[in-house]
């Protein structure tokens, strides 16, 4: 089975290249806007960032990965999507990425990719705003970088929550 995966490489502004982060969860311009959106992580720390393409972004959350408020794919369907929530007094920011693969029939057939994400920001649990990512700018460098993360710190994903495992 052949597939086509098509990755947007960007010119990323100099803080949306996660500095000092080794991954990304997610990148990319809003639709119809000049703000990007970034959450980029290592071992340690998840970064979010929100701001105009060019310049220091408007906001910047970072979380230890022993409390991210993250769900990974629970393994089924054709579509692969994970989310991570970030947290500011009153506000929360719901950034979910989303990689859905179109499987023919046909075994020679490419496989057609397609690629989303954008965050929900909500005030008091109430939402304020639901910006999507323009699909032709989204990069997303791992989907399971996250798990391997927690789970690195002795944490696995079970019953929708995260549990520490004991010694």
């Amino acid at each position: 089975m052949r597939y086509a995966v098509a990755l947007s490489l960007l010119a990323a502004p100099a803080w949306a290249e996660c500095g000092g982060y080794d991954s990304t969860f997610l990148f990319c311009q809003i639709e119809n806007s000049a703000k990007t959106l970034s959450v980029c992580f290592d071992d340690e720390a998840a970064s979010y960032r929100f701001g105009p393409t060019m310049g220091a972004p408007e906001l910047e959350l970072v979380e230890r990965i022993a409390t991210l408020d993250y769900t990974p794919w629970p393994g089924a369907g054709s579509t692969i999507w994970e989310e991570v929530v970030f947290y500011n007094q009153n506000y929360s920011y719901t950034v979910a990425v989303a990689v859905r693969r179109d499987i023919p029939d046909d075994p020679d057939a490419l496989v057609k990719v397609d690629q989303f994400g954008g965050v929900i920001v909500k005030r008091n649990n109430v939402e304020i705003a639901n910006l999507t990512c323009d699909p032709a700018t989204i990069y997303i460098d791992r989907l399971d970088g996250l798990s391997e993360a927690k789970n690195q710190l002795g944490n696995v994903y079970s019953d929708g929550e995260w549990v520490e495992l004991p010694d």
